[in-house]
């Protein structure tokens, strides 16, 4: 087995500014760590999409001191030999948990072409949820890593869970 290679890691609460660091710390390290334009551009856009996500729903836990402190969002960029992997975590409600799950499911039975079409039929179709998105995000990570999303929901208390997704390139 391959050990893995850190990339890019951080752990702690997302802002905009933070979120620029971190794009140009992975541009630092495209040149650093040897990743080829295309990987660069692949990771680039699914990094967007997962700490976009991230950002946007960490209000619904920034109140609860005890989450906003103890389950701090995380993401990673881990090298394989010539895989990479994205891993993130943070909180969620429990109550969203059905609906993510049910998004992802779907999204990870989809071909590619059937991904595509999904990805311009949600587009044109204009309907968007509360925070402004469309579910785009997971479509998006699922079309540009050609492969499933790997998700998981760890139990915080009655209503909070830690949600861990990992997109995985060849």
């Amino acid at each position: 087995m391959v050990e893995p290679e850190i990339i890019l890691e951080y752990s702690g609460h997302l802002t905009f500014s933070t979120i620029g660091r971190l794009l140009t710390m992975l541009k630092h390290k495209m040149a650093e760590k040897d990743i080829k334009t295309g990987v660069y551009k692949r990771l680039l856009s699914v990094m967007i999409e997962a700490l976009e996500n991230i950002y946007k729903y960490s209000d619904q836990y920034k109140y609860d001191h005890f989450i906003s402190r103890n389950f701090i969002p995380t993401f990673k960029i881990n090298r394989y030999g010539d895989r990479y992997c994205i891993h993130v975590s943070n909180p969620v409600r429990n109550q969203d948990i059905v609906h993510l799950r049910k998004k992802i499911d779907y999204v990870n039975i989809k071909s590619p072409e059937e991904l595509k079409i999904l990805y311009r039929q949600t587009i044109s179709d204009g309907k968007f949820t509360p925070k402004g998105g469309a579910g785009l995000g997971i479509i998006e990570m699922a079309k540009i890593s050609g492969n499933q999303l790997v998700y998981e929901f760890f139990p915080i208390n009655n209503d909070f869970s830690r949600y861990a997704l990992t997109i995985t390139f060849n």
